[in-house]
Parts: C-alpha cells; structure tokens; sequence
C-alpha cells in the first residue's frame, strides 16, 4: 500500500532514470518499472477545446518540443501527469514530455543540472535551492490546501493523545515535516514540545513504521490516510484536506531564464496541464484511470476514493498564490534562516494561468462552471 515509483511514467518513450551526478539519496530509490512502455505514445487528435483558445496565439509547432519533468512524490497529486500523456494534451500542444521520478532532493537538483526542465513538487523542496542562488519560479499550483492527513496507530487514537508522542516524518525541514508541525500547532499544540519527530524515510517507511508501533503517528497523504484509515487499530487524526487554509501543497517550478527566453513552450505546457486539471475534475474515468496506473492500484473502490479526494483539491485555476508561498516560506525558515529572506512575490509568477483566466479559456473548459 505503500508509496512506490509509479507504473505511470514516461510518456516520450524513452525508459530512463535520472544520471549519477545527482544527489545519491534522491536516485537510489528509483524503480525503472514506472517509466510508460512504448504503446502509451500514440498522439491523439487535438481535443476539441484547444481549437478555440484564444491564448494560443501561435501555431502549433510541426515538430513537437521535449521537456522532462521531474517529480519528487508518488502522491496523486502528480497524476495529473498522467492523464495529460494518457489523454494527448502534451502532444496537442506541441510537446513530448517524459517525467521522472526523483525523490527528495533528486528533482531540484535535476533543474539545477538541466536533466530537467521542469519540476513537479512540494512547495517546501524547492526553497533551499532557491535561498542557495537557483533562480527557480513556481508558475502553476495544483494543490493549494494541505494534502495531508495524520494517521494514529494504537496508541494514538484521538487528538487528545497526540501530547508526548512519536511522529514520522521523512526528514526534518520537509514538507512532511513542517506540515506535521503546523497540524500540531493548529489543534493547539506546541509543535516544539509536545511530539518527537522521527526521521522514517517516505512514505512506505512510515507506513511500516506505524504499522509495526516504532511510532505512534505519522503524516501522510491524503490517499494514504484514506486507505490506512480502513486498518483496523489505524485511525485518521485529522484531515487536513477539509480545512480551508492557503498552501502551497505541489507545484510547477521552471527556471526563470526558461520563462525569458521559452515563453512560448512555457504557455504550451501550463495550458496543457490547466486543461488536465479540467478533464481530471470532470472525467471521472479518465481520472480514475490516471489515479489507478500512477499509484498501481487495482481496487476500484479504493481508486475511486482517491480520486473524489483529489479532485476536489485539485483548483479550476492553479494560481500559484502568494500567501500560501508565504506560509511554506515561514515554516521552512525555522530549519534554513537563508529562506527567511525569499520573497513570495519574486517566487510566484502567475501571468501564465492569468493570461488563460481573463482570456475565458478556463471557464470554457467547465460548461457547469468553473468550480474555486
């Protein structure tokens, strides 16, 4: 049940994994199954949305541009990916794309390197190296709430028991860990006192770790804690999904000399990936499908779970916005003091989703409406 290397990966063909030069820790843990076969490359017909859109000034290019994206968590979150290759929208706007999963570390060091031109992530992974000099930008947010739940094993069964225990994180100062801090800190504890933080590893660590009482919580995703919940002796915490705090969960990060000087595959890839959001919040076959193949799970109950979840966070229009930058930007500052000085503003460059908003090309995407 645990995190894995998503079957789902790879859309250009091109079964590969990240290059030694990058950060040990972040490749080791790299499967090669996830990388998509061959029979996944079929270039569908441009869907009929993207005839009318106005933001698509140019045409489309008769050779397609390759980009990799590297991602850091095997979280739903990143299936959107997914559908974007399964349903042809990276191809109809010009673009072969081939993602790769880098955990931890490994996807911005990726960028860093140029084995990447595009990152998926945690909001938090990409603030060390920016606070280090890499001039990283975040230019779509598809998770703007918490994504994350806290499970109890037997020894934790009610908020009332959190004081005084044991909690897994993967590493001290990520996301995981300072969003536990936060959910502490938000049902009136002292995140500083009152629990110790055990640095576990990623998710199927914790899990394990849960499982067999090393700890007696732990943070997890919001499918994680969904299935987990089912365990008997297991219990959801709490669920920070329904509450309705600015965040900054996953997004697109680029290098800002990408956005100077490749506007054009920048605006290609982010309308490909708001009208992914679209199909994924809309279709629920086509996102049952991407959820199922990404995490590798066969049960259609459990798929179909994860997905109504994930859908409801996934935003109409993925602003990446500045308060909820500011609030990883806080937290993540406590561990480096350099990232104390970054500024939201400079981080977030949101016109690409805006030229798409006040165009109407979103809300034509939603004939219901488009949903917050």
């Amino acid at each position: 049940m645990g995190q894995r290397a998503p079957s789902g990966r790879g859309s250009g063909g091109v079964a590969r994994r990240l290059a030694p030069p990058l950060l040990a820790i972040a490749v080791l843990g790299c499967a090669s199954r996830g990388l998509q076969p061959q029979a996944d490359r079929a270039v569908l017909s441009p869907p009929p949305a993207m005839a009318d859109n106005p933001a698509a000034a140019s045409s489309q290019p008769s050779a397609s541009t390759h980009l990799t994206i590297a991602y850091t968590t095997a979280s739903s979150a990143n299936s959107v990916l997914l559908l974007a290759q399964q349903q042809g929208l990276f191809q109809a706007n010009g673009l072969e794309v081939e993602t790769v999963y880098a955990p931890g570390n490994g996807a911005p060091a990726a960028l860093v390197s140029g084995q990447a031109q595009a990152i998926s992530s945690g909001c938090a992974e990409a603030l060390g190296p920016i606070a280090s000099g890499a001039d990283f930008v975040y230019v779509l947010v598809n998770t703007n709430r918490l994504q994350y739940v806290l499970a109890g094993g037997p020894t934790l069964q009610s908020r009332e028991d959190l004081r005084g225990k044991r909690l897994a994180v993967s590493r001290l100062g990520t996301s995981s860990h300072l969003a536990t801090k936060f959910i502490l800190k938000y049902l009136g504890l002292d995140p500083e006192r009152d629990a110790t933080y055990i640095q576990v590893g990623n998710t199927p660590e914790r899990v394990t770790a849960l499982l067999n009482g090393s700890v007696d919580g732990s943070i997890l995703s919001v499918e994680e804690g969904v299935l987990l919940g089912e365990i008997p002796g297991m219990r959801l915490i709490v669920d920070m999904t329904q509450e309705k705090l600015p965040y900054c969960g996953n997004g697109l990060v680029l290098p800002r000399q990408t956005l100077a000087e490749r506007a054009e595959v920048v605006r290609r890839l982010v309308r490909a990936l708001v009208e992914a959001i679209a199909r994924y919040k809309q279709d629920r076959e086509a996102g049952m499908a991407a959820v199922s193949r990404f995490l590798d799970e066969s049960d259609p109950v459990k798929v179909e779970r994860i997905w109504t979840v994930r859908s409801a966070l996934f935003p109409a229009k993925p602003y990446p916005e500045s308060q909820g930058l500011q609030f990883v930007i806080d937290e993540a500052a406590q561990f480096d003091p350099r990232i104390a000085a970054l500024v939201p503003e400079r981080l977030a460059d949101p016109r690409w989703v805006r030229e798409l908003d006040e165009s109407g090309y979103i809300d034509r995407l939603y004939p219901q409406g488009a949903p917050p």
